[in-house]
């Protein structure tokens, strides 16, 4: 108190040993009156300057500096920073600089990542991506889900199952749809053919194929596989080239997977997991049943001048599980034909969701249970072979709903009771298959009705009685096979032009 602000600082060097010149003495308001710049001084008193305002837009206003303090400095120079809008310039520049530089940085490295590539895919997914493009694919598959799996977002947050298994390989590991560092590009694809590759994923999941015995999973990058066909002309087996289920492929060349392409567009219209195949024309009759009515078909194939077998399975392909739901959601498939494994379970009501299916063959697998009515609301249907599983209980009356049936091919099951009535609605029918199955009663006298039956096959059945007499309505009746203890009246058979091949073993005249 008492002192000046120059006598406060005069002590303060004094104090640090610092002894006051005459060359110390500086008049500071002349000095900055007589800048250049023109800067005001206020009348703040000896010793001190005010601050007054500076015009940013004022391209010759000059700013001093600040600057650390050196007491061994004598000189009087100030610092002066150049004008506001050098300096807004130069900042801009450096700011462009540094975005250069850190861009250059991160190309660099993104070029030199080494990736490695594996001989074959990871059958293991690994930990599902959070994006918010999985969210809504997990939303879209849970959607088209609705009616047919209602449970589709649980199973989506259970990491062990097929559903969730097969959505994370899209992610993960497929890159049919194109992948930026391994990961999957899912944008601006048709979501129908997304749906179908999931869906046939689901089953490959669902039924472990990595244990198939052929085709199951890629082993090498290619993805590529072997078939083997029988082709009947040459009388040999042929092998042709398809790709393995999970191959990066696309999914309409996997193993027994056959599209029709319309445009743009994709669908799966015929899935058949047999291995060995026989090429020949159309027809309803399955050679699936015993060596020795294979043999009566051949020979009846010779004197009738047509094709009878279409194809048939010699070899299986290990394929467990349960019958796959998840196929409703190909809306053009028509045949699925998945004979001689290890599918087990019941066939299930959803089964009336397959709208577009006109063959349905699972023969020789392991399921059970009785047929369900919803089987039988299948409108389009025309072949439907269903032997050698032990389905159980009787053939319902529904039978007659599948008017444009033209094959029934029902073998080696515990189906038992009569042959309903309502069989004669099936005007259509082509060729009927009875065979050891405990069917009873007598064979309806509506079998009458169907006109456009060429072969009849009836063994090891507990059907007896007399053969009805409306059979000789049957003008086109080729074949007459009958196993079992019929009193059969020969006479309906004698006007028959077409009858070439009559085999009643054991029918008591």
């Amino acid at each position: 108190p008492g002192k000046t602000t120059s006598d406060k600082f005069e002590g303060s060097f004094e104090n640090e040993g610092y002894t006051k010149t005459e060359d110390d003495d500086v008049d500071t308001n002349s000095q900055l009156s007589d800048h250049p710049g023109g800067i005001e001084v206020g009348d703040g008193g000896p010793g001190l300057v005010e601050a007054v305002a500076v015009d940013p837009e004022s391209d010759d206003e000059y700013i001093p500096a600040a600057v650390e303090f050196d007491p061994d400095d004598k000189g009087k120079s100030v610092v002066y920073l150049k004008d506001s809008r050098t300096r807004k310039y130069g900042i801009a520049a450096v700011c462009i600089l540094v975005a250069l530089v850190v861009g250059l940085s991160v190309g660099l490295t993104r070029t030199n990542v080494e990736v490695e590539v594996t001989d074959s895919p990871s059958m293991t997914p690994s930990a599902a991506p959070t994006s918010v493009l999985f969210s809504e694919v997990s939303n879209f598959i849970i959607t088209s889900f609705e009616g047919l799996m209602d449970d589709m977002d649980s199973l989506l947050d259970d990491d062990t199952s097929p559903q969730a298994q097969a959505l994370d390989w899209l992610f993960t590991v497929d890159t049919f749809f194109g992948s930026d560092n391994g990961r999957q590009l899912l944008e601006n694809i048709d979501e129908n053919r997304l749906l179908q590759r999931y869906v046939l994923a689901v089953f490959a999941f669902a039924t472990e194929s990595k244990f198939w015995s052929f085709c199951g999973f890629p082993t090498d990058n290619t993805g590529l596989c072997l078939v083997d066909l029988f082709d009947p002309s040459q009388g040999s087996i042929i092998e042709e080239v398809s790709s393995h289920w999970l191959s990066q492929n696309d999914e309409c060349s996997w193993f027994g997977v056959t599209c029709f392409e319309d445009g743009s567009s994709k669908n799966v219209q015929q899935i058949f997991m047999g291995k060995f195949q026989v090429l020949i024309s159309e027809s309803y009759i399955e050679a699936t049943i015993s060596s020795l009515f294979k043999s009566i078909v051949l020979i009846c194939q010779w004197l009738l001048h047509f094709p009878i077998v279409n194809y048939f399975s010699t070899e299986n392909n290990d394929i467990a599980g349960t019958f796959p739901v998840e196929f409703a959601l190909l809306p053009e498939l028509a045949l699925l034909d998945i004979p001689g494994n290890r599918l087990s379970g019941t066939l299930p009501p959803e089964i009336s969701e397959f709208r577009s299916l006109e063959e349905l063959r699972i023969p020789n697998n392991e399921m059970t249970g009785e047929l369900p009515d919803e089987l039988f609301d299948l409108g389009s249907l025309v072949t439907l072979t269903i032997g050698g599983n032990d389905f159980s209980g009787t053939l319902s009356t529904k039978i007659g709903q599948l008017t444009g049936l033209l094959g029934l091919f029902i073998f080696d099951t515990l189906m038992d009771g009569p042959i309903p009535s309502e069989i004669g609605e099936l005007r259509f029918l082509n060729g009927l298959f009875l065979e050891n199955s405990p069917f009873s009663g007598t064979l309806p006298t509506e079998i009458g009705k169907l006109t456009q039956l060429t072969t009849f096959h009836n063994s090891n059945t507990i059907i007896t009685g007399e053969i009805p007499n409306e059979i000789g309505n049957l003008e086109n009746l080729g074949m007459f096979y009958c196993f079992v203890s019929f009193f059969a009246t020969f006479i309906h058979f004698l006007h028959k032009k077409k009858l070439i091949c009559l085999f009643l073993p054991t029918c008591s005249f």
